[in-house]
């Protein structure tokens, strides 16, 4: 009985699955990629937002204030100087970031994480450069793809960044 309950599920979520992707195909065509392409830069730059608030609140707590790296005008400013503080005394050619020796750190795990969501940011400027292009030419559905792109990166960076601040946080 219980089998054949679960054969009766699988069956519904393929026939929902192909019925999403078919409609998904045939709506394709109704798209209006500018206005998504517009509403998906609105949520890369809010997101972007949010990720200076993160970088403003972790910043302070893995660097000795001595440093003066962080400064709330400047997140993004903050987040890399914070990164080229840990890779002062990087041997790139010899070592991954975990294994560098690492000046003062007031959280090395949560740096760690830290520098890894300013390696993802950064990763989202040429997609967003892309997108600004193709949008300037009128091509919205390359530039909703390349703007859809950065915000993975962002995503990606956001996490990090959370994480980060758990972990300061001792969660």
């Amino acid at each position: 009985m219980k089998l054949n309950i679960a054969k009766r599920i699988s069956s519904l979520l393929v026939l929902v699955a192909f019925l999403c992707l078919t409609g998904n195909a045939t709506a394709g065509t109704d798209r209006n990629y500018e206005l998504e392409y517009q509403a998906k830069v609105k949520q890369n730059d809010g997101t972007i937002e949010v990720i200076a608030g993160v970088i403003n609140y972790v910043c302070p707590k893995l660097v000795p204030g001595s440093t003066k790296i962080c400064n709330p005008a400047d997140p993004v400013g903050s987040a890399v100087g914070v990164q080229k503080y840990m890779e002062q005394d990087w041997d790139k050619d010899e070592d991954d970031i975990e294994d560098a020796k690492m000046p003062e750190l007031l959280n090395k795990k949560a740096a760690l994480q830290f520098w890894d969501a300013v390696e993802q940011f950064k990763l989202h400027f040429p997609y967003r450069e892309k997108a600004k292009k193709a949008a300037e030419k009128g091509d919205w559905e390359n530039a909703l793809l390349n703007e859809e792109m950065a915000w993975q990166y962002l995503v990606k960076c956001a996490s990090r960044g959370i994480f980060a601040k758990k972990l300061v946080d001792g969660e």
